[in-house]
């Protein structure tokens, strides 16, 4: 499995908007249950983020876009620009992203996963994932605490 992490320039964990991300790390992930390793497979720029030569509106950074350009199709179809940088991954684990994000990348056939805001680091990011995605598939019954 690839999974994708949206990098800033000092090439750590980006925490804004991954649709405003300079780069991406691509990870792959390989092995059972009881012997799970990941690597960098490679370290890829974002298209958009060139175009625009990082000039992003705080709101765009923030995922804090109004209703009207959240629904305009010019700004809908700019997020699908994360696909020529992360096509052929399952994943983006992100800490930040809007619902234009989200959309564009599970039409694509790309789950976005939050990461959490304690993690601070490429590396937790990936085994919070890997061990929320080891967990998740064991558990049998979910009972809601009354």
């Amino acid at each position: 499995m690839k999974i994708a992490l949206p990098l800033n320039e000092k090439m750590s964990l980006y925490f804004d908007n991954p649709h405003t991300a300079p780069r991406f790390a691509i990870y792959n992930i390989e092995g059972n249950k009881e012997n799970i390793h990941f690597s960098l497979s490679s370290i890829v720029q974002n298209p958009w983020h060139s175009i625009k030569c990082n000039d992003f509106e705080e709101e765009q950074l923030k995922c804090n876009c109004s209703d009207e350009r959240q629904n305009s199709i010019k700004h809908k179809c700019e997020h699908y620009s994360i696909l020529e940088s992360i096509k052929g991954c399952t994943y983006l684990l992100a800490y930040r992203y809007c619902l234009n994000t989200k959309v564009s990348l599970k039409n694509s056939g790309i789950t976005v996963l939050k990461v959490p805001p304690i993690i601070k680091s490429i590396d937790m990011a990936i085994k919070n994932f890997l061990i929320g995605a080891s967990l998740a598939s064991t558990v049998k019954h979910i009972h809601h605490a009354s």
